[in-house]
């Protein structure tokens, strides 16, 4: 009967570690994937009709409006969210490719419509470092990965053990 407990007591501790430690794991395959450039890794890794709506709904509301906001019966203020939607979709359908997701994680800048960092010139050191990253749960189901600029990536539980990117929070400024 010992064995038995103990065996159980071990194997709860280990899935209770795993579980705790996969957000690491998840950020270091995402960080393989970019440096190896194999985009159907990285997008494997998101979800993409998540990520749009997160990106969208910060840009409409950078913009001086919310994606599902009530105009007041008046016309020129739901005339400005449809421009202003005409605007950020194919911004951000473009910026949120697999593509612009490595690009985010490889620089560590998470930004939508804006210039990638400078090319390096003579006058200029090239950044030798990778990006470091503060990785802090929000929840049983939610982590956020914040990186250097202030924004984060946001992942949610996509099983036990897996994670997607689902979401992030736009750096101020962005």
């Amino acid at each position: 009967m010992n064995r038995f407990r103990t065996l159980a007591t071990v194997t709860l501790l280990a899935i209770a570690a795993t579980s705790a430690a996969s957000p690491w794991w998840t950020l270091h395959r995402l960080q393989a994937a970019v440096a190896r450039h194999d985009a159907d890794a990285v997008a494997g890794q998101v979800d993409f009709p998540a990520l749009r709506a997160s990106v969208k709904e910060q840009a409409l509301e950078a913009l001086g409006g919310k994606a599902g906001g009530t105009d007041g019966g008046n016309p020129f203020a739901a005339f400005g969210r449809k421009m202003a939607m005409a605007v950020v979709d194919p911004l951000v359908d473009a910026a949120v490719s697999p593509e612009g997701v490595a690009t985010m994680v490889e620089h560590g800048r998470i930004r939508i419509g804006q210039p990638a960092p400078a090319a390096d010139t003579p006058d200029t050191e090239p950044e030798r470092d990778k990006p470091r990253y503060a990785l802090a749960y929000r929840g049983w189901n939610s982590f956020a990965v914040t990186a250097r600029d202030g924004g984060s990536f946001i992942f949610r539980r996509d099983g036990l053990w897996t994670w997607k990117l689902a979401g992030i929070d736009l750096a101020h400024g962005s």
